[in-house]
């Protein structure tokens, strides 16, 4: 008996997946540094899209080629952790939302304070 998944659930299920196998099964040290931020996944459930930061920018381009190599070693135990009917595709990406809120902090902590007329 196959378990369906709204989008949401099906989601939050394969991030949690992802990010178990990523830290015990995935021996690969180019991986060691990374934190799977969110999961997006399309509502016929066939393709997700899984987004990532690296503890270090001279991490990223190693991660690139490391989830290039992993992906269908981690499509397939994502497979046997969560209950679909079908698997979906996975895409990792960069997660650039961090490193824009970053930027906006700084740019904001260089303009000068405003102050209050009294």
């Amino acid at each position: 008996m196959s378990t369906t998944f709204r989008p949401e659930r099906a989601s939050e299920a394969i991030h949690e997946a992802v990010a178990q196998i990523l830290r015990g099964e995935v021996s690969d040290p180019r991986l060691q540094h990374v934190t799977i931020t969110r999961c997006e996944i399309t509502d016929d459930l066939s393709f997700a899209r899984i987004h990532y930061v690296v503890r270090d920018d001279s991490e990223r381009e190693g991660a690139i080629q490391a989830f290039e190599k992993a992906t269908p070693f981690i499509r397939r135990r994502v497979g046997e952790e969560v209950q679909l009917r079908v698997v979906p595709e996975l895409s990792f990406r960069y997660d650039k939302g961090i490193d824009n809120a970053a930027r906006v902090e700084e740019l904001l902590s260089g303009l000068p304070e405003l102050k209050k007329d009294e």
